[in-house]
């Protein structure tokens, strides 16, 4: 019975972690999309690898793992949204260090690194609120 219920549980989390990632994802990743055309108009510049669909895509992927992390630090620590911003912050910089470093294309780190801070901003203020939404709605 005790075992039924922790599955019963877990399948509930992970049920949060692909409703909660998938949603911020798609709603950041317009927000993102958006940028990228405002940035691409201001700066006269387009790319070849990077598009609005390989944008939604990316910020769903991301969204998904960040729901997932952050619901292993809630049940690790006592201050889940401070870790995961942390964390969260430290990885959208070293995704642009490597921009900058290794471009994909000419002048791509511009860009790209102003939608990695907006995602990652979208990501730390709504995946806590989010998931916790979704938890307790479950209960």
């Amino acid at each position: 019975m005790v075992a039924n219920r922790s599955k019963e549980k877990v399948g509930a989390s992970m049920k949060s972690v692909w409703k909660v990632g998938s949603a911020v994802g798609l709603v950041s990743g317009a927000a993102a999309v958006l940028l990228y055309w405002v940035l691409c108009y201001w700066q006269g510049v387009s790319f070849v690898k990077m598009t609005p669909l390989s944008i939604v895509f990316a910020c769903v992927t991301v969204n998904i793992i960040g729901a997932y992390i952050y619901l292993k630090l809630k049940g690790k620590t006592k201050r889940p949204r401070l870790y995961f911003g942390l964390i969260t912050v430290f990885t959208g910089v070293l995704l642009s260090l490597f921009d900058w470093a290794f471009p994909a294309e000419p002048g791509i780190a511009g860009v790209a690194n102003t939608i990695h801070a907006l995602v990652a901003a979208l990501s730390i203020a709504w995946i806590p609120v989010w998931m916790r939404k979704s938890i307790y709605s479950r209960k």
